[in-house]
């Protein structure tokens, strides 16, 4: 995969997300999934955010800890905030195909138990960035679930995986023969 191809599709479920949060009304952006939780659409939208801005500070410094990610909770609260966050993300994901190579050394540090230990493991940038893929495919999938709650229609095929589209297609085709 191309460092093109990788962030194409990240720009591609961020728009998807974008789509899905654009014209939610506040309530519904902030309500729980259940009495006394913190799952809201919001919540989630932050937490994809987060690790996006992670993974781009990370390549100045070429160290990731996605643990270590300034949380907003304007994000969270806010769709016109959210929106404005995901777009600046995509314009940056642009700009790295324009100026960055694939082949970029980065270290990611991650906390692997509550006692705080830390693992540094060796990654590129395509890697992180089909690490995001994957990891936004599971908070979209989540939200899509709390977007019919209160009635909403999601977008179709929101929060599901590449694999399993490709899966049902090929499916879809066995059964049309």
């Amino acid at each position: 995969m191309s460092l093109r191809n990788a962030c194409q599709c990240n720009e591609q479920l961020l728009s998807e997300l974008i789509r899905a949060i654009a014209r939610l009304p506040a309530n519904n952006y902030q309500k729980s999934a259940v009495p006394d939780s913190s799952q809201t659409i919001g919540a989630h939208v932050r937490h994809i955010i987060e690790f996006y801005q992670c993974f781009l500070s990370g390549l100045e410094s070429r160290y990731i800890n996605y643990d270590n990610r300034n949380r907003d909770p304007e994000c969270e609260r806010n769709v016109s905030s959210a929106v404005g966050a995901l777009l600046s993300i995509k314009e940056r994901l642009v700009k790295l195909t324009k100026n960055a190579s694939g082949e970029i050394h980065l270290t990611l540090n991650a906390s692997t138990d509550a006692n705080g230990t830390v693992v540094k493991a060796e990654t590129s940038v395509i890697r992180e960035l089909l690490f995001l893929q994957c990891h936004t495919t599971h908070h979209l999938a989540i939200i899509n679930l709390l977007l019919q709650q209160p009635g909403h229609q999601p977008p179709k095929n929101l929060g599901v995986a590449t694999s399993t589209l490709i899966y049902q297609k090929q499916q879809k085709a066995s059964s049309e023969n």
